[in-house]
């Protein structure tokens, strides 16, 4: 009875069920003939508009984002623009390189920022366009017309005119700015145009000015003459010559006529005036230089009257040009400067007084002497006779020297000031070993008291006094004596600064550093960083811990990916068994829920051995089976794994492998999975009907071999190609399925195994490109590296040589 009521259920939910499918099937089919009534208006309304678009002589470019634009409307011929809609897009293969430029410029501002564009094109046949572009809701419309008739020719003239004008400007602009004097006559014989060198030629202020005055270059005798050649042969060519800054110049002079007047350019030929002009700016440049010099010097002739003295002799004693032009000699100049109060009044006899100031003039070589002023200053004062009698005095203020060597012994104070209340240990050693400074804290840190460090002692005799003893440390000897070696070692290379550890017997971490200084002296510094030790042992231990946390995850998930093939296997097996004939025939229904099965159980464990494969990558121990890798045989591996799938959707497989050289280096079955991926990718990504392409090549010095996958789908962001390989990260739009994203990772493990790269290129037109470059010869392996057990690290024998790939043998 319970069995009957159940199939009595069972039957009563079929008919419901039934009755249900029959009235949702009449709706659908309602709905499907309401769609197709809509898509026919919509396409006679596209007909009508396309009509419309095509039947004038232009074309319209309809651009919807950055996607290939749709094209309406056909130029004439004539116009030379390509009638293909392809070979129009690509305005560098019609149009000159700036002008294509400017209008792929023009057409990304139009797309990314609505902004609108007015062009003016001339194409090969010289024949004018003109382009036009403007958004109208989210399209990007581009519009390209031909110019005709008067139109045209109104445009040329203005393009002509403005290249003429443009022409007249830089030639303008060069001779003006051309140190060449150069002008512009009317026909009668006017200035309307010269040139900023004839303005300065002419000391007539700016070119405007010059021209107001009417400020001529040439005498009127040489301008009379210039026109009258000028009327007979149209040209004048010779030298005539004219003052400019006070001196005469000779100039070599053309001028010619022309339709609006005369032009002329006059270039200057004086050489022997450029050769006298040299020598007085020698001679001035000389003077100059003394001048400028910060020291004041003075020479003195044989009756020690003052001959030449520089500006900063007048600065320095402030003499004035009267006392200066009278021609004072020594002893008048000395006592100047007393009875202005420079110098100080001397109390010595004035005969004594003279012979001491006349002393530099009759010695065998140069005196030094310091002058004393009023005021603070300090003059050091160095006296040079010469042979031939008299002497250049050289006055040197050192009151600036002399302030900044107090300054620097405030400095040092302060220093040791400072020193004493730092919180770090210092002591200064010399070249002999004695201590030449110390702060208390040094004291402190090892028990010295202030009497021993007062006598200065050599750092060997520290040990035995210091009343906390060094335990440990440093690494170039046993206490005291390892810190001597720091202190009187010699490098040859260079002496540099250095340090360590040490500990002491109350427990305290000292660091350490030996800062070499000059002459031979050596810094030591001491600073308590036990509490930092401390800190550092704790992040230690952390670390450990942390590691050893992810060894347990990675034999975690080695040992669950092995436990979980065993079962899915046993599925796997079972299911083929059961779509076999011999057991029996299946009904619809039934076939349909095991294919289901089987594929659920492939990907499951698809995604074990990535998982396994990714676990042993991470625990460093996948090891390659290099061998000489068939390439045709690997690439027919991997397409019979994606074979399937892309039957299913209608992609076509283009494979290229005339370029590869057929076999190299690798991992074969590595090799499989890695193309097995990258095309399970593909095919994913690839719209129904498109093509894949997969290409294989070597580089031209024969060290690489590039493999490469391209679909046709809608391509990667780029702000995402840099995390595409990065696990568990997935492209959901655009693909017909979101997998757990760990195929294109383990194909950057795989070829950066092999010693290799990879990265994704974003083709034009939509479509990403994976390119992977591989090595052609792996190196060979190392003998002294025994070979590892990797079953015994993974506790399945084989496990890391799974592969991760499906083909139809599986």
């Amino acid at each position: 009875m319970t069995v009957m009521a159940l199939v009595a259920i069972a039957m009563g939910t079929a008919m419901v069920c039934a009755v249900y499918l029959m009235q949702y099937r009449a709706r659908l089919t309602r709905e499907n003939d309401r769609l197709i009534d809509d898509l026919k208006e919509s396409r006679l309304e596209a007909n009508e508009l396309r009509t419309l678009l095509t039947a004038s002589d232009r074309r319209l470019l309809a651009y919807r984002g950055h996607r290939a634009p749709a094209m309406y409307g056909d130029l004439p011929r004539e116009c030379g623009a390509p009638q293909s809609k392809d070979r129009f897009a690509d305005f560098a293969a019609w149009l000159p390189a700036d002008v294509a430029g400017q209008l792929a410029v023009q057409i990304e501002q139009l797309i990314d920022r609505a902004t609108p564009f007015v062009l003016l094109l001339e194409t090969p046949s010289n024949e004018l366009i003109e382009v036009d572009g403007h958004t109208h809701g989210d399209l990007a419309l581009v519009r390209f017309t031909r110019l005709g008739g008067l139109r045209a020719k109104l445009e040329r003239a203005d393009q002509d005119l403005s290249e003429a004008l443009g022409t007249v400007d830089t030639m303008q602009a060069l001779l003006d700015s051309a140190p060449i004097p150069a002008w512009l006559r009317d026909t009668n014989g006017r200035l309307y145009w010269v040139n900023r060198a004839y303005s300065q030629a002419v000391e007539g202020g700016t070119p405007e000015e010059t021209i107001e005055s009417g400020t001529e270059f040439l005498t009127m005798a040489d301008r009379q003459s210039v026109a009258s050649t000028i009327a007979e042969d149209r040209v004048f060519r010779g030298k005539l010559s004219t003052v400019v800054n006070s001196e005469r110049h000779i100039f070599q002079v053309t001028e010619l006529a022309g339709p609006l007047g005369t032009a002329g350019i006059a270039i200057d030929i004086s050489e022997a005036e450029s050769i006298r002009r040299e020598l007085r700016q020698t001679i001035e440049s000389q003077s100059e230089t003394l001048d400028r010099l910060a020291t004041a010097v003075a020479r003195f002739d044989p009756d020690t009257r003052l001959a030449y003295h520089n500006a900063a002799f007048k600065t320095l004693f402030a003499l004035d040009d009267d006392f200066l032009r009278s021609d004072p000699d020594h002893v008048a100049f000395l006592d100047h400067l007393r009875s202005a109060g420079t110098l100080p009044t001397e109390t010595a006899f004035p005969s004594q007084k003279r012979g001491e100031d006349l002393a530099p003039y009759s010695a065998a070589g140069p005196t030094e002497t310091m002058w004393y002023l009023k005021g603070g200053r300090t003059l050091r004062v160095v006296a040079t006779p010469h042979p031939q009698g008299g002497a250049t005095f050289v006055f040197e203020d050192i009151s600036e020297r002399l302030k900044l060597e107090m300054e620097v012994k405030t400095v040092a104070q302060l220093q040791r000031e400072t020193l004493d209340y730092l919180g770090e240990g210092v002591a200064v050693f010399g070249s002999d070993g004695r201590l030449r400074l110390s702060n208390p804290v040094f004291g402190e840190m090892f028990g010295l008291s202030d009497t021993f460090l007062d006598t200065k002692p050599r750092l060997k005799t520290f040990g035995d006094m210091a009343e906390v003893k060094i335990v440990e440390g440093p690494e170039t000897g046993e206490g005291w004596a390892g810190l001597n070696v720091f202190v009187t070692s010699i490098d040859e290379m260079g002496r540099k600064t250095d340090g360590g550890e040490i500990r002491l017997s109350t427990g305290m971490i000292l660091a350490f550093k030996a800062v070499p200084l000059p002459n031979g002296q050596t810094m030591l510094t001491f600073s308590d960083v036990s509490d930092a030790r401390a800190v550092e042992r704790m992040l230690r231990e952390t670390n450990d811990a942390l590691e050893e946390a992810a060894r347990l995850k990675h034999e975690f998930v080695s040992f669950m990916s092995y436990e979980l093939r065993s079962p899915l296997t046993t599925v796997i097996g079972f299911t083929q068994l059961l779509g076999e004939p011999e057991l029996g025939t299946l009904n619809e229904r039934q076939s349909e829920y095991l294919e289901h099965i089987n594929s659920s159980t492939r990907t499951l464990m698809a995604l074990v051995n990535d998982t396994l494969d990714l676990a042993t990558i991470d625990a460093n121990i996948m090891e390659l089976d290099v061998s000489l890798v068939d390439i045709a045989a690997r690439v027919d591996s991997a397409v019979e794994g994606v074979q399937e799938r892309l039957s299913e959707h209608g992609i076509t497989l283009d494979i290229d492998l005339s370029r590869s050289g057929g076999v190299f280096e690798a991992d074969g079955q590595r090799l499989t999975q890695i193309l097995y991926n990258l095309l399970s990718n593909a095919a994913n990504f690839a719209p129904s009907g498109s093509r894949i392409e997969l290409d294989a090549w070597k580089s031209d010095d024969g060290s690489t071999i590039c493999f490469s996958v391209g679909d046709h789908g809608p391509g990667i962001e780029s702000d995402r190609v840099e995390r595409i390989f990065d696990r568990f990260e997935t492209n959901a739009e655009g693909g017909r399925a979101s997998g757990p994203g760990l195929g294109l990772s383990i194909v950057k493990s795989l070829v950066e195994l092999h010693g290799g790269d990879v990265h994704i290129e974003n083709r034009d037109g939509g479509g990403t490109r994976v390119v992977c470059s591989l090595p052609a010869r792996q190196p060979a392996p190392d003998p002294d590296r025994p070979a590892r057990d990797r079953s015994g690290e993974l506790g399945r024998k084989g496990g890391p040589r799974s592969p991760i790939y499906r083909d139809a043998a599986e």
